[in-house]
């Protein structure tokens, strides 16, 4: 869920806590039930587009595009024989210089995919799995993190490798074919584990180095400034904080760049070489990875290295992936925007001048109510 999301939630708290304390009040502001109606279904429309934006397009379609393959990585060569007609045909130049597009180079045929494999239900294949794992990651999380030696960064961390199964299974469920097993018997078996837990961990400290270290160097460089500090601050002081808010928001954008994306796409191409032979993906997957994994029947692992992993991830399907995650951004952003557009519209259309000043009143003696 998006911070936008989180701050509509607030928002709503603190409305109701602020009419429990201040029923009854003759100087409350009452909006009226047609007003909360509106802004309710101008929220619950906000969420549901949201979830959508940050599920569908934020995570389901790049971990599809992370494993899918080039068709020409994809060969078959028929055996040798006498049949003339059975040895490979010739290709002019003119077709061998046509490259067919991926399906995820686009968001459209993304989409369009996912839509023949279940209508508009796919867009959201694999969120109850994905949900699961998001809580019980933060439960664990929350309860390691109030041991001894371990600590809010090394927590989630542990967290993430302990619900490796669960991710796993997230990852198999959204690039293979529909199936009518429920999530809980796709879950894979605990000898796969240690075949995961590196990647895993790995991403997990890269997502915890992207987000701690900026807000470390934010709470050393005093930018937590209250709005009554920022109101006396001078034009040259408000400026150099916006400075170095931008700079640290550039270097989380670094490390997501340099770190998070990396480590996900290691994780997902490992997974992904986990999946059974008897599931086929949705998308092209060279489950051989040019040839780097050597299936265990053979004496391999069956497994995908962790550089082969990243190595393998061509450099055409790197930049498709960054603007993947720049679309999504971009998206978000407009969804934001046009959602407090809308709601500031609808609270001008509501409340009236006479009520503002009622509002104004009652703020400062300590709530709004809304009936």
């Amino acid at each position: 869920m998006s911070s936008s999301t989180a701050l509509v939630g607030s928002l709503m708290r603190r409305g109701m806590d602020a009419a429990a304390s201040k029923k009854g009040s003759p100087d409350a502001y009452q909006m009226p039930l047609w007003g909360i109606l509106l802004i309710g279904t101008t929220v619950v429309l906000f969420v549901a587009a949201s979830t959508m934006i940050e599920y569908t397009f934020g995570r389901l379609i790049p971990a599809l595009l992370m494993i899918e393959s080039p068709p020409e990585a994809i060969r078959f060569e028929p055996l040798a024989t006498e049949d003339d007609d059975s040895s490979p045909k010739k290709t002019t130049p003119e077709i061998e210089g046509v490259k067919p597009t991926p399906i995820t180079a686009s968001f459209r045929s993304s989409i369009r995919l996912l839509k023949s494999k279940g209508g508009f239900r796919a867009r959201f294949r694999g969120i109850s799995i994905f949900i699961v794992n998001v809580v019980v990651m933060q439960w664990l999380a929350q309860f390691l993190s109030i041991l001894p030696f371990v600590g809010f960064f090394i927590a989630p961390v542990i967290a993430a490798v302990i619900c490796t199964p669960l991710s796993l299974a997230w990852t198999h469920i959204v690039i293979s074919e529909p199936s009518p097993k429920t999530w809980l018997r796709r879950l894979p078996p605990m000898k796969t584990w240690r075949k995961v837990a590196l990647p895993t961990a790995l991403a997990a400290v890269a997502e915890q180095v992207s987000v701690l270290i900026p807000l470390y160097l934010i709470l050393g460089s005093n930018l937590h400034q209250s709005p009554e500090q920022i109101a006396r601050m001078t034009p040259h002081e408000v400026s150099m904080l916006s400075l170095k808010l931008l700079g640290f928001s550039a270097l989380s954008l670094v490390f997501f760049v340099v770190l998070v994306i990396p480590a996900n796409v290691t994780l997902t191409r490992v997974q992904a070489s986990l999946l059974s032979d008897a599931e086929e993906t949705i998308v092209p997957f060279d489950r051989s990875f040019n040839g780097k994994v050597v299936p265990e029947i053979v004496g391999g692992t069956g497994v995908v290295g962790i550089f082969d992993a990243w190595t393998t991830f061509d450099w055409s399907a790197r930049l498709r992936l960054f603007k993947a995650y720049a679309k999504v951004f971009v998206m978000e952003f407009a969804l934001s925007l046009l959602f407090f557009t809308t709601l500031a519209v609808q609270l001008a259309t509501i409340i009236s001048k006479e009520d503002w000043k009622k509002i104004k009143k009652g703020a400062k003696n300590g709530g709004v109510q809304f009936m």
